[in-house]
């Protein structure tokens, strides 16, 4: 019985200690979902722009580049654009806790742009 009595002062804190810990969980999954986010974007960006630079100095756009031809007026020389998008979807670490469900998956799309290079 005295050990019952003794485990029972022992455990005081627990219910206010669960209370600070549960939404301290939520915050830092919701912070590393960010953090992922912005990360992967900045690498798509940089994966997006060296592919479109690649295709532009071979002039050899893949299927899914869009080519923008653009004619600047008075000087008659006209300028083509390569246009390279990525789109990849973001991992949800927030959507694993039991509380919140029916969160959508979040994407980046990110652009990369570079003028076709001519041979004179």
């Amino acid at each position: 019985m005295e050990f019952a009595k003794r485990v029972g002062r022992d455990q005081k804190g627990i219910v206010e200690s669960t209370l600070v810990i549960i939404p301290l969980v939520a915050l830092f999954l919701i912070t590393l979902e960010l953090i992922v986010a912005v990360n992967y974007r900045n690498i798509d960006t940089s994966f997006a722009q060296s592919d479109a630079s690649t295709r532009a100095i071979t002039a050899s756009p893949g299927a899914n580049d869009e080519v923008l031809t653009l004619s600047p007026g008075r000087t008659g020389e006209t300028l083509q654009l390569v246009v390279v998008r990525r789109r990849r979807t973001l991992p949800s670490f927030i959507s694993r806790l039991p509380m919140i469900s029916g969160i959508r998956r979040h994407s980046t799309e990110t652009v990369g742009v570079a003028v076709v290079e001519r041979e004179p």
